[in-house]
């Protein structure tokens, strides 16, 4: 790093701080004014001790040095964290960067004005130049990275409401419950099959409990559904239990032609726990 470089970099620090509170109060105005959305929240203390830090590193590191493509995924990386934490939209992420770009250029002709004597025009249009190649890629690498962690996120969301929507809990080493509420559609009926048999053989029950008394109605589509888990558990040496069938429920199985004869059903879930536990002794 040259002299001038040198006092460029010593010049931008004394300025930190004022740098902080430019962009903290930018930021302000672009949640205040709900620009792209609503769902930003600032705390800027926080917020602008990362700013800082992060701007001390790029000028010596982005802008003087010949920076490579893992620095400027790992400020990429860093900047989305910032963000993410902050909830801002992809959105907001690029103007708070675009914001930032514009600061530190004009810091930049700041010093140039007050050392005349020690910077061409060349120079600062060079300083200038590297800079925003420097942020283009950066805004890139931030709008890839931000996209990815909300694939990332909605993928375990789905996976989180998945589980939510076959939820076996276990009772004990051998037994476990299914407790189905609100309304099964075909989506949640397929899911209730593959899931329950998956879970109860991961579990290694030798009993599952299927509670039906929070499903309000159910076509003959569902039922056949639960039917034929019931049979994979069977094929599985794990025994199915029904409980809480409402009538409704149980005129549906009857006109679909399912035989539950062979299937320990009660009318209440404590039922069906306390004779596992009978046969189990």
């Amino acid at each position: 790093m040259e002299k001038v470089e040198e006092m460029y970099v010593e010049y931008f620090h004394e300025r930190l701080e004022e740098i902080g509170d430019k962009w903290t109060k930018r930021l302000q105005l672009l949640v205040d004014e709900r620009e792209a959305t609503d769902t930003a929240v600032l705390k800027v203390p926080e917020l602008k001790k990362e700013v800082q830090l992060f701007c001390s590193d790029f000028v010596k590191q982005m802008i003087f040095l010949e920076s490579n493509s893992r620095d400027v995924q790992e400020w990429a990386e860093r900047m989305v964290r910032i963000f993410s934490n902050h909830t801002f939209s992809l959105q907001q992420s690029v103007a708070s960067l675009t914001y930032l770009r514009q600061i530190l250029w004009d810091v930049m002709v700041e010093f140039s004005s007050q050392e005349d004597q020690l910077i061409e025009a060349s120079r600062l249009a060079e300083w200038g130049s590297y800079m925003n190649k420097s942020f283009d890629l950066l805004l890139h690498k931030v709008t890839v990275y931000t996209n990815q962690l909300n694939e990332e996120q909605i993928a375990a969301q789905q996976t989180k409401i998945t589980e939510l929507s076959v939820p076996i809990i276990p009772i004990s080493k051998e037994i476990g419950v299914l407790p189905l509420i609100g309304t099964i559609d075909t989506y949640r009926a397929s899911l209730i099959q593959r899931k329950g048999i998956e879970r109860s053989s991961d579990l290694q029950l030798s009993y599952l409990v299927i509670d039906l008394s929070g499903v309000p109605i159910m076509d003959t589509m569902v039922a056949n559904e639960i039917f034929q888990l019931i049979k994979m558990l069977e094929l599985s040496g794990i025994e199915s239990i029904l409980t809480g069938i409402r009538p409704e429920i149980a005129q549906t199985a009857v006109q679909l032609g399912i035989d539950f004869n062979n299937v320990n059903t009660y009318a209440h879930l404590h039922q069906a726990l306390r004779a596992i536990l009978i046969a189990c002794r």
